[in-house]
């Protein structure tokens, strides 16, 4: 709804009301007392037809990076007394003015702001607003403010002129904006109306406070995006190796820095609501595989290699400052990894070619430091199908790991550029038996890689 002029409305015409007064004498005096006593029985029933309470309309003009956010909290800090113009109509009424560019960075400084100050004025008295507070978002060594600046129509007092820091979380910055302009706010808002005497207590329920509603969404940070999608360029490699191995037809693989291509994609589907847990609650998918990988034995000819993983799982992150603290998640999911050699003849049944389709359960943090953040992720793996090197023998039990660290530099429009590492372990034991072809005791196949990515943030 816009109010564009919350004024009062005026009493009624005081000669009308008199004509009427004097009308309802005399026809009192020639008719009956009991129409004079209905006369006087109404006109106090219409004078307690109270006005609403005043109330002062206030233009809240924000500029800079998430100048919307800014605008919302400071907004929050102003009691119902106020109200605030509609910011369209402000700004056209800038334009009116004179003053069709930001005011930017001049509004900041007293002496450049005198010939900025007279257009808000004039602005105001357009929409009928009494005073303007302006907010200018700037980063000063690193650390993001609003300098608040309180402009009146009527006189050139400044009762605010203060630069309001922006860090910490939500409620923090809000406790800092109406520190900055607490007292501007209480002189220039009507005074309250009295509180009705209470007669007879409250019913029970009606004496529970009610809570407060949850913190909005600030965009590019871990705990309150939509999406999180990640494009990257890896470089990296296998071993596989047997333990206690005794038939002589055991052989061991390894590769090191192999091209890999890979992307990652976070999304939650209700981070815009303010239901609790199911915000917090999403989907993460990832796919890599290499390119041009080729293996060989030492002399043979190269033959084609399939290396490749697919990831996906349900996740819930728990941030523990929201929105721009560390965040923890926990997930669960399934993995589908798989190294094919593509080797021929008789050497097909040596080769270590392992298809792990496993599921996956763990947890990953995000840490902010400044403008960059550290990636961390453990995940226990348990494979459902493990492939033909396996298959060689008795009694296989395989299982997994994986772990991941990295850093993440972090920019204002939510892009930005990371440097992740992670280490696949898969470990397994064998019963073998009298007979066996393959004897070997367990093995181990480990994957590293090292990741260098472009990530974007909403």
């Amino acid at each position: 709804m816009l109010l564009m002029n919350a004024v009062p409305r005026r009493a009624a015409n005081r000669s009308r009301s008199t004509r009427a007064a004097a009308w309802a004498f005399a026809l009192s005096t020639r008719l009956a007392a009991p129409v004079l006593g209905f006369v006087l029985a109404s006109a106090p029933a219409s004078a307690s037809a109270a006005e609403p309470a005043a109330k002062k309309v206030l233009a809240v003009h924000v500029e800079g990076q998430d100048a919307d956010a800014v605008r919302e909290a400071i907004e929050a800090t102003l009691p119902d007394r106020i109200v605030v113009a509609p910011t369209k109509e402000f700004a056209a009424a800038l334009k009116k003015a004179g003053q069709s560019k930001p005011l930017g960075a001049a509004m900041t400084n007293p002496k450049q702001r005198d010939r900025l100050v007279p257009r808000v004025q004039q602005a105001a008295s357009i929409i009928d607003a009494g005073a303007v507070l302006v907010g200018i978002v700037q980063k000063v060594r690193g650390e993001k403010r609003v300098h608040l600046v309180w402009v009146n129509a009527e006189d050139d007092a400044t009762p605010v002129d203060e630069a309001v820091s922006l860090k910490g979380s939500e409620d923090e910055q809000k406790k800092a904006i109406a520190k900055a302009i607490t007292n501007a706010v209480e002189t220039y808002a009507p005074a309250p109306p009295p509180e009705p005497e209470e007669t007879t207590p409250p019913p029970p329920d009606e004496t529970k406070p009610k809570e407060e509603a949850p913190s909005g969404r600030v965009r590019h940070q871990a705990g309150s995006s939509i999406v999180s999608a990640e494009v990257g360029f890896e470089l990296g490699g296998r071993v596989f190796t047997y333990s206690d191995g005794i038939s002589g037809n055991l052989r061991r693989y390894d590769v090191y820095a192999a091209p890999v291509a890979a992307v990652q994609v976070e999304v939650f589907p209700a981070a815009m609501t303010t239901i609790p847990v199911l915000r917090d609650l999403g989907i993460s998918a990832g796919y890599a595989r290499a390119f041009g990988l080729q293996s060989a034995t030492e002399g043979g000819d190269p033959v084609d290699t399939v290396y490749q993983r697919i990831t996906a799982a349900l996740k819930y992150r728990i941030p523990l400052s929201r929105p721009t603290g560390p965040v923890i998640g926990v997930l669960g999911g399934v993995r589908w990894q798989t190294f094919q050699i593509d080797a021929p003849g008789a050497l097909s049944n040596q080769v270590a070619s392992v298809d792990y389709l496993a599921i996956r359960a763990g947890v990953d943090g995000w840490i902010p430091i400044g403008p960059v953040a550290a990636i961390l992720g453990f995940e226990w793996l348990e494979p459902l199908t493990t492939g033909a090197v396996y298959d060689r023998f008795s009694g296989p039990k395989v299982h997994g790991i994986t772990a991941a660290a990295g850093l993440a530099v972090r920019f204002e429009s939510g892009l930005q550029i990371r440097l992740t590492g992670h280490y696949d372990r898969f470990f397994s034991d064998f019963d073998p038996v009298l007979g066996d072809a393959y004897v070997a005791g367990g093995a181990l196949d480990q994957y590293f890689g090292v990741r260098l990515g472009l990530a974007y943030m909403d």
